[in-house]
């Protein structure tokens, strides 16, 4: 077995890569405020996106076209969950409440997921498994809150909070969508999905228009776009993609708490951000959490 065939197979490398890009997409919003608006930066990534997949690609889905047309409604919601309408709640949210708010709410992914896999495919939760989650969830507070306890207590609900909320919901759904998806290749759902959501986010250009004016971004505005559009955006799903395929939605969604950890270690690195006990204490907590769940799909 090589190693591309290996790692392709593996769900805990490609869920550890996964949230590693994820990570790089708040180190790149970050970067971005000031250079690119988010009304256009959600546009642009999909339209780099569709354009290389297509063309790369693109026979390959008309030729599936008789088995993908009875299926189509039900692809263009999950792209509008999942591609679209997740990153434009993502930063609106950002835009209303706190990155600490942000990251505590995120950690509700894994939850919803559980439950949603428990009432739609009937797919049990046990004790252990619980434990995991819970583990994680504590390890995403504790980075979040960076171990203050009186801060957490003092944290007000604020409408980005509830749209934040929303988010999750809607990335959730999708997440436990893949499950019964169209058994295409991954990687002609995924060239799919893109040209679906890259046509779902164009009107996001009208809207800018509307609120900015016309406001072009900078040089770095573009180079982040494509970066976006390679990491977090391209890779990130594909893999993400592959790896509920083969572990399933329950597994895939707890990784999503590893997020927040990668996050801020990628800031330390690349922001000159200090490191601090509770960034240990957290990464402990979650990777823990995530080996009991681990162990438990095994046994199961």
């Amino acid at each position: 077995m090589n190693i591309y065939h290996k790692f392709y197979n593996t769900p805990s490398v490609l869920l550890i890569f996964t949230t590693l890009f994820w990570a790089f997409n708040t180190i790149f919003g970050q970067l971005a405020v000031g250079e690119i608006s988010p009304l256009q930066i959600v546009p642009l990534r999909w339209i780099f996106v569709s354009s290389v997949m297509w063309f790369l690609f693109g026979n390959n889905v008309k030729n599936n076209w008789k088995i993908i047309k009875p299926e189509i409604n039900k692809i263009i919601f999950m792209a509008l969950m999942g591609f679209t309408g997740f990153n434009v709640l993502f930063y609106t949210a950002s835009h209303y409440t706190t990155a600490i708010n942000l990251g505590i709410i995120q950690a509700a992914v894994p939850v919803y997921v559980l439950l949603g896999a428990y009432f739609i495919y009937k797919t049990p939760i046990n004790a252990l498994q619980g434990t995991g989650v819970l583990m994680s969830i504590i390890g995403v507070i504790v980075i979040t809150t960076k171990g203050d306890i009186e801060l957490l207590l003092s944290l007000q609900l604020n409408k980005g909070d509830l749209i934040m909320l929303l988010a999750c919901l809607m990335y959730s759904y999708y997440t436990l969508a893949l499950k019964s998806r169209l058994q295409i290749s991954g990687i002609e759902f995924f060239t799919l999905m893109s040209v679906i959501a890259n046509l779902l986010a164009l009107p996001l250009f009208i809207a800018d228009y509307f609120i900015n004016g016309i406001n072009y971004p900078s040089f770095q505005g573009w180079i982040i776009t494509i970066l976006v559009a390679i990491f977090p955006s391209s890779l990130a799903q594909i893999f993400y993609l592959r790896a509920v395929d083969i572990a399933g939605p329950g597994k895939a969604g707890i990784y999503t708490n590893i997020v927040p950890i990668f996050s801020s270690i990628l800031a330390v690195i690349l922001l000159n951000q200090s490191f601090h006990i509770f960034h240990g204490i957290s990464l402990v907590l979650v990777l823990t959490g995530i080996w009991i769940a681990e162990k438990n799909s095994i046994k199961s």
